[in-house]
């Protein structure tokens, strides 16, 4: 398993802004939060929400988006819960994926949300959670953006 400090610093800083936006929005009160992520292709970014009736419905949305539109990276956003010490915490998951790391990260901040007694807090720093495969490295998807991508020899047109 690589570590967060292997990753590449272009995903990294998307990885930063989506923790900041994601945690803007949870002490804003926004509860639940929609699914978002930042598609990056070439210098273009992007900022996608995933509005849907199930949390499966906007992870198949983050891999529809993969494959459509061939990013170069896109970070993910979606609620969900860390146990920790065995307490169960509010939290935020991040999936980063990166067309030329063989690996996707998943990231996680925990929280508490605001209440009628309390207010949002952030609990500890964004932690990493560990990897899984990146389905689309070294997939036809990367194949085809290298032949899309060579020009033919003049003599071929």
């Amino acid at each position: 398993m690589k570590n967060l400090n292997e990753a590449s610093d272009r995903m990294m800083e998307q990885v930063v802004f989506a923790l900041k936006h994601s945690m803007d929005l949870k002490r804003d009160g926004v509860d639940p939060m929609i699914p978002f992520a930042v598609v990056i292709k070439d210098e273009k970014n992007t900022l996608t929400t995933f509005v849907g009736d199930t949390p499966d419905y906007a992870d198949k949305m983050f891999e529809k988006t993969i494959d459509e539109e061939d990013p170069d990276i896109v970070v993910y956003a979606s609620d969900s819960y860390i146990t920790s010490n065995d307490i169960k915490y509010d939290a935020v998951l991040f999936k980063a994926y990166d067309k030329n790391d063989a690996e996707v990260y998943l990231i996680g901040q925990k929280f508490r949300p605001q209440t009628e007694t309390q207010d949002f807090e952030e609990i500890g720093n964004p932690g990493h959670l560990g990897n899984i495969p990146n389905p689309h490295f070294g997939t036809d998807l990367q194949k085809n953006r290298a032949i899309v991508n060579k020009k033919k020899p003049w003599w071929k047109f």
